[in-house]
Parts: C-alpha cells; sequence; structure tokens
C-alpha cells in the first residue's frame, strides 16, 4: 500500500476532519489497488485547500498547459486564442460551481497527481461529518490516481486537452469510461467496508445549505443520472464478461477507449473487448 500524505491548508478548524482522511484512507486504499487491479502512486496526496486556492490553482494550470500544448502541437493562434476563451469560461463556471465540488483529482503540478479537497463545498453540502460521503469519496478520487497511473497520465492528457481536434481524441467519451469505472469501483468498495454501496447521484442532503440543495438539485438532472448508472454498469458487465486484467487494457490502448458514438449503446463498447 502507498504512503498517505494529508496537507490542511485552511483554518484549524479542519484538523478534524483532515485526521479522518488519514484514517479512513487507511482502509480505503488497499480496497482500490485490489479491486481495479491497479497500483496507486506513492505517495497518495490528499490536500485541504481554500476555494480562493482551488480557484487560483486552477487557472495556472490552465495556462501553463495551454503553453505546453501549443509548444507540443504547433498549434495556430487562432487555436490557441480559442484555448484561451474556453479556460476562461470554465473558470467562470468553477466559480459559480464550486459548492458542489467537494473533492477532485488534479494534476495542479506536473506529474504529481493529487485529491484536493474543499472544506467549505463540503460544509455547504452538508457532508463535512458524513462518514458514508467520506468513505464513498476515499474510494472514488484514488479510483481516479490509479486511472493516472496505469495509463502514466495519458488518459488524463487525452480527457483534458484544449485540442482534441489535433490529438485524435474528439470522439472519444473519456467522461464515460473514467468516471463510471470510478463510480463501478466506489461501489464495490463501500459495499465491502459498509455493508452495502453508496448512492452515487440523486441523494441531496437534508443538512446541506439551502444554496447548495438548489444547485444540487438543478444539476442532478435525470439524464445526468442514467449516463452516471449506464456508465458504471457498463464498466461493470465488461469486468465480469471479460476479466480485469482484459478491462484495465484500456488505459494503455486508445483503441479501447469507448467513442461518443458508443456509449449511448453501450453494448457496443462493451463488444470490443471480445
Amino acid at each position: 500500500m502507498p504512503s498517505v500524505v494529508v496537507r490542511n491548508e485552511t483554518r484549524r478548524r479542519y484538523n478534524a476532519l483532515a485526521a479522518r482522511i488519514e484514517a479512513i484512507a487507511d482502509e480505503t486504499l488497499p480496497l482500490v489497488e485490489s479491486v481495479t487491479g491497479l497500483p496507486l502512486p506513492d505517495p497518495v496526496t490528499f490536500r485541504l485547500v481554500s476555494r480562493r486556492a482551488w480557484l487560483r490553482a486552477h487557472l495556472k494550470h490552465a495556462e501553463r498547459q495551454i503553453r505546453t500544448e501549443a509548444r507540443e502541437l504547433k498549434v495556430t493562434r487562432v487555436e490557441k486564442t480559442r484555448a484561451m476563451v474556453a479556460a476562461l469560461d470554465k473558470g467562470k463556471a468553477r466559480a459559480r460551481e464550486w459548492i458542489l465540488i467537494g473533492a477532485q483529482c488534479v494534476e495542479f503540478t506536473p506529474g504529481q497527481p493529487e485529491v484536493v479537497i474543499m472544506p467549505q463545498a463540503l460544509w455547504e453540502g452538508g457532508r463535512l461529518n458524513d462518514e458514508r460521503f467520506l468513505y464513498r469519496t476515499l474510494a472514488h478520487e484514488p479510483t481516479h490516481l490509479a486511472q493516472y497511473a496505469a495509463s502514466q497520465g495519458q488518459v488524463w492528457a487525452d480527457q483534458d486537452t484544449y485540442f482534441p481536434h489535433l490529438r485524435g481524441t474528439a470522439e472519444h467519451d473519456y467522461d464515460f469510461l473514467v468516471e463510471g469505472h470510478a463510480y463501478w469501483a466506489d461501489q464495490v468498495i463501500t459495499t465491502k467496508l459498509l455493508g452495502e454501496p453508496e448512492p452515487t447521484a440523486g441523494a441531496i442532503p437534508q443538512a446541506g445549505s439551502l444554496k447548495f440543495r438548489a444547485m444540487n438539485e438543478a444539476a442532478q438532472s435525470q439524464a445526468s443520472r442514467g449516463r452516471v448508472k449506464e456508465a458504471c454498469e457498463s464498466v461493470g458487465q465488461i469486468i465480469d464478461e471479460y476479466g480485469l486484467d482484459t478491462f484495465n487494457r484500456v488505459w494503455a490502448t486508445t483503441e479501447l477507449v469507448p467513442l461518443k458514438s458508443e456509449t449511448k449503446t453501450p453494448e457496443l463498447w462493451r463488444g470490443r473487448f471480445g
């Protein structure tokens, strides 16, 4: 099992949360590796950050990513300008929707994937002391770290690129793959630890603030809940039918990543593993 690093860069009031994260991670991380069949990076780092620090880090990351991709892919000035506009739009969306994002896997420092947690968002969502939610989060997010390690960061790079048409990934549905896999894993892990799977979507905590509950209800559309369920089930069906080793080829084989056209009829994606 990899070592666990928890860095609390927020106020002291969240010291108890940091300690709880470390304790729960000791339970979930071995299961992440055994359930997914993928190794985690070492160490596994969790950072507790403020909303402002999170937004600022995302902005710097976007600027660096666009510069790096522009050099690598030799993009035109027009393409780079469009990417910068897209990054600004994403930043505005994050500023509006941060309250819904309690935890997130990021690569703010190149080559150092980590789980970033916003205690303020957890508080707004009524999740700060929700043990079951913390167990699910610490099963779900580290699964993304395992995906990163298995693909040596390529899956994240392909998913987050500002120039998918130049990378040849415009038709790939990485969100269906990575989130479906992480939801499948957290369902299996929480069942092992808690006796039953912790719900993935649709539940609105009554302890949440009125602002959070309104935004969460709007975000949890029937379509989005159906997509989460379909992605999770598709991953599970592939693993049940073809085995974990066969499914895990997807992290190193771009041809196995689902296409957007296939996720509308998931049996097409499943069939390619045969």
